[in-house]
């Protein structure tokens, strides 16, 4: 199932995003790319977050370039 199927199943309205950038609490570099620590109101349960989060990756110049067309429709 691609990630745009799974979201339009879930419903578009009913899904959450937290900008890792705003929430980070610690960078630093790994070996490999970095290391983010970040902070998130999620509740923890017995069986992790309460919700499911997952970690999408954008790049940063396209996601401002559709949400300037966005707002300019």
């Amino acid at each position: 199932m691609k990630l745009s199927e799974l979201i339009a199943a879930y419903g578009d309205d009913k899904v959450q995003f937290q900008k890792l950038d705003e929430s980070a609490t610690n960078y630093s570099a790994g070996k490999r790319g970095s290391k983010i620590t970040f902070g998130t109101d999620e509740p923890f349960g017995f069986n992790g977050t309460v919700k499911m989060g997952l970690v999408l990756w954008l790049d940063r110049d396209r996601v401002a370039e559709l949400i300037t067309k966005a707002k300019a429709a």
